[in-house]
């Protein structure tokens, strides 16, 4: 089952997907002053031009860390054996002759 688009990676980032993932647009603006940049950019090259401090904000805008939560349910069937032990209790009749 493929995963749906909205969770797909993104291999090129635009400053709009950074922005959109939570960081401030002026604190993006700030970092952009004075690089030559494309409209789109390669993940791989941002991280190399980020500092380490700033690494996060490209991964989450890529889909590539972050929160997430899940849920799983599914059913299984099995045998096998074993061995146990037990008590109880009796009872008897008899009988005689002599």
């Amino acid at each position: 089952m493929p995963l749906p688009d909205w969770i797909q990676p993104l291999s090129e980032l635009t400053r709009d997907d950074v922005i959109s993932s939570g960081a401030c647009r002026e604190g993006v603006e700030e970092w952009m002053d004075g690089k030559t940049l494309r409209a789109a950019m390669q993940v791989t090259t941002l991280l190399k031009l980020a500092d380490d401090s700033d690494h996060h904000y490209i991964l989450s805008a890529a889909r590539l860390d972050g929160y997430g939560y899940g849920y799983g349910d599914g059913d299984g069937d099995g045998d096998g054996y074993g061995d146990g032990d037990g008590d109880g209790d009796g009872y008897g009749d008899g009988y005689g002759y002599g």
